[in-house]
């Protein structure tokens, strides 16, 4: 199986009913999809970069597609976050290789974040900032949990941000893998869900 079809059945296993999803193996070139409405706010970067943004760019345009959406553009905010079309809930996330997005109609989904990493161990300088004390990590894989913490936390940020604009650290969200839940120090409080084949996938979302 193909890594673009495994991660594409793995993202399907874990969205809830309404949400579209997508993956593409970032090729060079890709930078040609980004649009030029989005070209204009986004910083220069550098090549590399370019071409993962605009492989995840080419999964949103299609999405947005699919929901019927007739405005294809996802300008970049101040912060770097994503600009939705007026009534989309959605998120873009990538690793070295392969680029995912979500989308759905925001009165299906309230808001959505999505992120990919590679199913290896988190640094160790990296785990101090990333699990707190008030983490219940259950039965996490002790080899990958540090990994999936930081995916499912950083789908969180993104799930959270467009509901109350605010810039979260790893410490500003608690995730409880026993009930599924993340919570962040602004009380919002949403669903996370992951999975470690054929990379770590997260998904966090409101209803």
């Amino acid at each position: 199986m193909d890594i673009e079809r495994g991660i594409t059945q793995a993202l399907t296993g874990l969205a809830p009913p309404g949400l579209s999803i997508g993956c593409r193996h970032i090729h060079a070139g890709d930078e040609q999809y980004i649009l030029p409405a989005e070209t204009a706010s986004m910083a220069t970067r550098e090549h590399s970069a370019r071409a993962a943004t605009g492989a995840g760019r080419r999964i949103a345009h299609e999405l947005l597609r699919r929901l019927g959406c007739m405005d294809l553009a996802i300008l970049r905010g101040q912060l770097g976050n994503p600009i939705w079309p007026p009534g989309i809930a959605g998120s873009i996330a990538h690793d070295g290789e392969t680029a995912v997005a979500v989308a759905a109609r925001s009165d299906m989904l309230g808001s959505v974040g999505v992120d990919i990493e590679p199913a290896l161990p988190l640094p160790l300088e990296l785990r101090s900032l990333v699990i707190t004390p008030q983490d219940r990590l259950g039965g996490l894989d002790p080899h990958l949990g540090g990994r999936i913490l930081f995916a499912v936390k950083e789908a969180t940020y993104k799930a959270s941000f467009p509901l109350d604009g605010r810039v979260l650290g790893f410490e500003d969200i608690v995730v409880d893998f026993e009930t599924g839940e993340a919570v962040t120090s602004a009380g919002r409080c949403l669903t996370v869900r992951f999975t470690t084949s054929p990379r770590i996938l997260a998904l966090a979302y409101a209803a």
